[in-house]
């Protein structure tokens, strides 16, 4: 089962109308009243949360659910916090429902989005150096 609550109408329905078995929430709560969709998928835009996006999130990923969140840019603070807690299935700006689809059928993975945390987090990347007489690898500055 799939979830969707983006908070415009508009868009949950054309959503549902490229899902098969999703349903639209009316609500946030909807979500984790009652643990319903324990194990299940939630597309989620975070400018519908009532209330704290962070505990709000936790407990979706409590629940073990698998989020996609969509997002207006990647310098919003939601990107930051999507990312603390493991969830890699962000789509930025404008998007069309078969992208959607193609992150339900292929869940990203750290890989995927290494790039993105880094510059969200400000990682540089160490050049690593093979050592060929240990045989081993080290981190040169």
């Amino acid at each position: 089962m799939i979830v969707i609550y983006t908070g415009i109408e508009e868009i949950d329905k054309e959503i549902q109308m490229n899902l098969r078995d999703s349903i639209i929430a009316r609500y946030s709560e909807y979500l984790i009243e009652n643990n319903t969709f324990e194990d299940q998928t939630a597309i989620i835009s975070p400018q519908a949360i009532e209330g704290n996006l962070h505990e709000f999130l936790f407990t979706l990923k409590e629940m073990n659910m698998r989020v996609i969140l969509l997002l207006k840019n990647q310098k919003q603070e939601e990107t930051k916090l999507a990312l603390q807690l493991g969830i890699y299935d962000i789509l930025f700006g404008n998007f069309y429902p078969n992208q959607i689809k193609e992150i339900i059928e292929h869940p990203r993975s750290f890989k995927d989005i290494s790039d993105l945390y880094r510059k969200t987090f400000n990682i540089k990347r160490k050049k690593r150096i093979r050592d060929d007489r240990s045989n081993s690898f080290f981190s040169r500055k």
